[in-house]
């Protein structure tokens, strides 16, 4: 994964986005800090998946539900 700063993305960004597919994701700083990641999307990229992945409300559900089914008893999918 590459780093690079805002100011060399805007200048290069055309050249950057054409190597995303062979370089890899390119996370962005600005100010030293990290502030965006562009990413290759390919056919197997996963959308909903990527956007869920960064969703701190779904996280706390998702974690909520599994401490509820600790509590309370798994039924395995295979089961139902």
């Amino acid at each position: 994964m590459k780093v690079e700063n805002i100011k060399e993305v805007k200048a290069r960004f055309n050249r950057i986005v054409s190597e995303l597919p062979t370089e890899g994701s390119v996370i962005i700083t600005k100010n030293g800090r990290p502030c965006a990641v562009l990413m290759p999307i390919t056919e197997d990229t996963d959308l909903e998946i990527v956007a869920l992945s960064q969703n701190r409300r779904f996280w706390k559900l998702y974690d909520s539900t599994v401490d509820k089914a600790s509590k309370e008893g798994w039924a395995p999918l295979d089961d139902a």
